[in-house]
């Protein structure tokens, strides 16, 4: 799996991104894809699963803390969201946000462990 570094390099434009989230809905329409993700719903995340899910967490609640608490952060223009991460990335070199990451990976495993035993109850109940 990449990690945030790597797929930060690799920048792509907002016609790209637009691209991959047409691809990534036509892929999840699949029965194959709704049958892995119904599996690995089961298994519990490894720890660069958890780090990364953690990192685009904080990432995503800086963002907002930055834009406003009133602002949708989908309805702004491209414009500001690329002025927006640009900030974001200076905010989240800091070792603050590192305790910030490893505080919230904490919780979301803790969370993740409590979906696994959900979908384990609601497997067993549709069988």
């Amino acid at each position: 799996m990449k990690t945030y570094k790597e797929l930060r390099l690799e920048f792509l434009n907002m016609a790209q991104r637009k691209a991959v989230g047409r691809r990534m809905a036509q892929l999840a329409k699949k029965a194959s894809t709704q049958m892995k993700k119904a599996r690995n719903k089961l298994r519990p995340w490894s720890k660069e699963k958890l780090h990364s899910k953690a990192q685009k967490a904080v990432r995503r609640f800086v963002m907002q803390k930055i834009a406003g608490k009133n602002k949708d952060l989908s309805d702004i223009s491209i414009g500001q969201k690329e002025k927006l991460e640009k900030a974001v990335d200076k905010k989240m070199k800091g070792g603050k946000m590192k305790a910030f990451v490893k505080k919230k990976e904490k919780q979301l495993q803790k969370k993740h462990k409590e979906d696994i035993l959900k979908a384990k109850e609601a497997k067993k109940e549709k069988e």
